[in-house]
This record gives structure tokens, C-alpha cells and sequence, in this order.
């Protein structure tokens, strides 16, 4: 098994999955997300890097600490300048995570069905292995060119700074710019999001008047849609 051996789940109207089944990959930028007002969607958080306020230390011109003459702030976050364009596309990997044992079978937790069933009507059940196949395809020829990295999120307490070596893993597990984007909440676990950032290699991609970008692919071979509710209610795999 390789590390993209998962089936993807994307939910949303029919239409758009229908575009994706025949190979039409859609990129919201990241500020979709920062502005979205809804519980389930939205995350003012999404890319930024929490900092522990104990360990801020500001200075005014004769030296002295600012913050031992005024409160601490009780949030820090860091962010990249500009950066609100970034392309994602964002999809629910399949895994344990989100699974039990039942009658031989495994099947969704109530959990992940709760969590995930207000993101659309219908759902793509396609291959990420074949996705990221025919997205490596699509460089080959394409113009402008891009560049890609993709990866399940880790979720974890923003607040929690007791135990540094995990936050700063969790903020670099690639070593990439991007690493933050791939680290939310853990209130948003039981989605269990799997994400696909693209970037222009040689300059930014050409975006659509709402920041969005599409790329195209060949079709997808293996893809599957049927309505929300039949697909958390039926879903079943065998050991």
C-alpha cells in the first residue's frame, strides 16, 4: 500500500462532482474558507500559526519589556502576508479514523456522519492515487506550469504549547511553506480532510474574477456518485 492508497469522498452538488468525475479539478482560494460564516466550513484559523503568548517578548526603546506594563495578549497567531489566494481543493479521505467494526463490516461512525453531512447533497467517491496520477499527467504539458504538494490534515489544540516537539512537527512535517495550511482545529476531526494546494512554478496562476482556478485532467476511470445519505447510511468495508 502507498501513502496515497485512500478513497477521497467529495461532497457538494452534483454538478460540480459530475465536472470532477470528467476531470475538472476546482481550487477555491484559502479566503473561501477564512470568510466563510458557516459552523461546519468556515475557519478564520485556515494557514495560521499559533504562537505561545508566554514566549512574546516586545521592547521599547530603553529596553524594558512591554508586556510587564501591560496585559499579555492571550492569542498570537502568525501568518504569511498575501496569502489569502492560495488554491486548495479539499476532499475526505476514508480512513480508521472515521470507521468502527460492525456486523464483519466497517461502516462511518455517527461522528463523521454528523460532521460531514452538511457540505452537499451528493458525493464523489473516487481514488486519490488516480487523482494525484492524473494531476502529475497534466504537468507534463501544462501552461502555465504548477506545482503541487497534498496530504491529510492534522488536527490538534491551538492552544496547547506543553508539549513543543509536536508543535513544531506539526508546523513543518514536510518542510514546506505550505505545512501550516495541512494543520486545523480539532474540532473539525471527525471530517477528516485530505487536501491538494497547487501554485504556479515559474508565476502565479491566472485565477477566474473569484479567485478561483481550474485545472484539467484526463478523466477519472474509477469514480463513484450517489446522494449524501445513501453513502453515510450504506457505506461499508470488509476486512
Amino acid at each position: 500500500m502507498t501513502d496515497n492508497n485512500y478513497l477521497l469522498a467529495k461532497f457538494g452538488e452534483r454538478e460540480y462532482l459530475e465536472m470532477l468525475s470528467n476531470g475538472y479539478i476546482y481550487f477555491n482560494p484559502i479566503s473561501k474558507y477564512r470568510n466563510d460564516t458557516t459552523v461546519f466550513r468556515g475557519d478564520n484559523k485556515e494557514g495560521l500559526v499559533p504562537i505561545d503568548p508566554s514566549e512574546l517578548k516586545m521592547f521599547d526603546k530603553s529596553g524594558q519589556d512591554i508586556f510587564n506594563f501591560i496585559p499579555r495578549p492571550t492569542t498570537v497567531m502568525q501568518s504569511i502576508v498575501g496569502d489569502d489566494s492560495i488554491l486548495t481543493f479539499c476532499a475526505s479521505i476514508i480512513t480508521e479514523n472515521i470507521l468502527y467494526y460492525n456486523n464483519q463490516n466497517y461502516v462511518f461512525t455517527e461522528d463523521y456522519k454528523s460532521a460531514i453531512k452538511e457540505f452537499g447533497e451528493y458525493v464523489l467517491l473516487f481514488s486519490c492515487e488516480e487523482l494525484l496520477t492524473l494531476l502529475r499527467n497534466a504537468q507534463i504539458n501544462a501552461y502555465p506550469k504548477f506545482g503541487f504538494t497534498s496530504g491529510p490534515i492534522i488536527y490538534r489544540d491551538l492552544n496547547d504549547f506543553t508539549d513543543a516537539g509536536s508543535y513544531r512537527n506539526a508546523y513543518n512535517i514536510k518542510g514546506s511553506v505550505y505545512d501550516p495550511y495541512f494543520v486545523k482545529s480539532s474540532k473539525y476531526k471527525n471530517q477528516n480532510e485530505w487536501r491538494l494546494i497547487v501554485d504556479g512554478s515559474n508565476e502565479s496562476l491566472p485565477t477566474n474574477d473569484d479567485g478561483s482556478y481550474i485545472i484539467k485532467i484526463d478523466n477519472m476511470k474509477w469514480a463513484n456518485l450517489c446522494d449524501t445519505n445513501t453513502f453515510l447510511n450504506t457505506f461499508s468495508m470488509s476486512v
